[in-house]
């Protein structure tokens, strides 16, 4: 812990700006993002291939479309990144696979949700909102959606005891 203590002498981190997703259809994966789970859409654009593909450490790309989206009742964004002039292979996986990810949002009625978003085709890594029953969630429901491309968007409902 010590060292941890030397290292932010030196620098801090003051805020989450946003988490991100490649995608291999932007206008599919808004249709997902904002029309169906209702994330409200900040700004869509191109951004500068020399600049992004520097950053993202793939230069070779030409383009990237991009949009950034808030999740209702927080300043928290996600980032729809969709890649130009370069192979898409799907990075759609197991989630017990290293280097996967998933981002959780907070819901009341996940059972609703559920009913709602597989009526509509969404698929799930499970065949409905799984109660937890130990830890700090005990209580809690969560369940596990897969976007157009396969990653994982996480629903979770808090315990009854904890107030939103």
């Amino acid at each position: 812990m010590e060292a941890a203590q030397e290292v932010t002498a030196a620098w801090e981190i003051t805020g989450a700006r946003h988490g991100g997703i490649t995608v291999s259809s932007l206008d599919r994966s808004l249709e997902f993002y904002c029309d169906l789970l209702g994330l409200d859409l900040v700004w869509r654009g191109e951004l500068p291939a020399t600049v992004i593909g520097r950053i993202v450490g793939v230069p070779e790309a030409t383009g990237f479309e991009v949009a950034f989206l808030r999740i209702p009742g927080s300043e928290t964004q996600v980032e729809l990144v969709e890649y130009r002039g370069v192979s898409k292979e799907s990075g759609a996986v197991s989630p017990s696979h290293h280097g996967t990810g998933h981002f959780c949002v907070f819901v009341q009625n996940i059972d609703a949700l559920h009913e709602d978003l597989a009526a509509k085709g969404v698929r799930f890594r499970s065949d409905g909102p799984v109660e937890m029953t130990t830890g700090p969630n005990a209580g809690g429901k969560s369940l596990y959606s897969l976007d157009p491309d396969g990653y994982v968007f996480e629903f979770h409902q808090r315990p009854p005891h904890v107030a939103a």
